[in-house]
């Protein structure tokens, strides 16, 4: 009986040692979507799409939706994505955030902070916080 109390306890205490996902920060959501840019699997343009947030989401499908009438043929609106477009253009050497509410900002700095900056913005979703890149209107 005391074996089985002890085992429960444990059961009951691993949920509470698990990491949290890589989208529960800002800073994480920037770098598994940088991440998955960066990768060359097809599906990982697919999983960036999932990583923008509803503005961003919304400008890709008015995209694939002209695209598509267009072209004559279907693009999803991860088609609408080039890997690598929204690399870094510097190696990343800190990020600072700030947050207010739902909404974040995060300042990348590489090594030479003055030369070497980008400011991204951020949204928090019931899946976590999402990347809202400043995509230029449809």
């Amino acid at each position: 009986m005391r074996r089985a109390a002890i085992l429960l306890a444990c059961a009951l205490a691993m949920p509470a040692c698990s990491h949290p996902p890589q989208d529960a920060t800002p800073e994480g959501a920037l770098r598994l979507f940088l991440d998955e840019m960066d990768g060359d699997d097809p599906a990982a343009m697919r999983r960036a799409y999932d990583l923008l947030g509803p503005a961003a989401q919304a400008n890709l499908q008015t995209r694939a939706h002209s695209t598509s009438l267009l072209q004559g043929r279907h693009f999803e609106p991860w088609d609408m994505m080039a890997a690598g477009l929204f690399g870094m253009a510097f190696r990343t050497k800190a990020m600072h955030t700030l947050v207010v509410g739902d909404r974040a900002t995060v300042d990348v700095y590489g090594e030479d902070p003055r030369t070497e900056h980008a400011t991204v913005a951020c949204v928090h979703a019931a899946a976590g916080w999402r990347i809202e890149p400043d995509f230029p209107a449809p």
